[in-house]
């Protein structure tokens, strides 16, 4: 029987090494944002509904999504954000419950950047949350994605705080050291689930 472990952190916390590594220890991993990406494609579901919504402004001359420019103002935005988690929820949510019901793995661990905020904790197991001091996870952001420290607030504001997520965590770890050290602890959980 599989265990479906829900798999989220603040911004920049250090979830995606914590999907590789899950992945690497043996689990399937099944990347939320990956299938959100795919559903944006140039004529898919989810990119004509965002045409429609904010119109052309935020495509590339190709027709494909300009993300950077998207996620710019949705993030200053918060009722444009609320309304393009609407459109791309729905169609992410159906396409990770037919792959949740497709695993033959015993451990199934579903990547969700927003789980909480979407309310998706109910669909799994367990939820594991990644998280990291205020100040890392600011720093670790700007560098990541080039962002002002104001933009780099911004999107950490749009997110639920992560002392309101420890709450709702099955499991919570925190990512201050080395990548090895993020293993070990992963590792370690999975024994006490597996």
């Amino acid at each position: 029987m599989t265990f479906y472990l829900g798999l989220t952190g603040g911004i920049a916390t250090g979830k995606s090494t914590a999907s590789r590594i899950l992945k690497d220890l043996g689990c399937q991993v099944i990347d939320s944002d990956l299938i959100a990406h795919q559903q944006a494609k140039v004529g898919q579901v989810s990119w004509q509904r965002i045409l429609e919504e904010f119109g052309p402004d935020f495509f590339n001359e190709d027709k494909s999504l300009n993300r950077k420019k998207l996620g710019q103002y949705v993030f200053a935005n918060p009722k444009a954000l609320a309304k393009l988690s609407e459109i791309t929820q729905g169609e992410v949510l159906k396409e990770v419950q037919k792959q949740m019901k497709d695993s033959q793995a015993s451990v199934c661990v579903i990547d969700v950047p927003l789980l909480f905020e979407a309310g998706w904790q109910d669909y799994f197991d367990a939820v594991l949350l990644i998280v990291a001091p205020e100040e890392v996870e600011l720093d670790r952001l700007m560098k990541r994605d080039s962002l002002s420290q104001a933009e780099a607030k911004r999107r950490m504001q749009a997110q639920l705080p992560l002392g309101e997520k420890r709450l709702l965590a099955s499991y919570v770890l925190e990512n201050t050291g080395t990548i090895e050290e993020l293993r070990d602890k992963l590792s370690n959980l999975l024994k006490t689930i597996a």
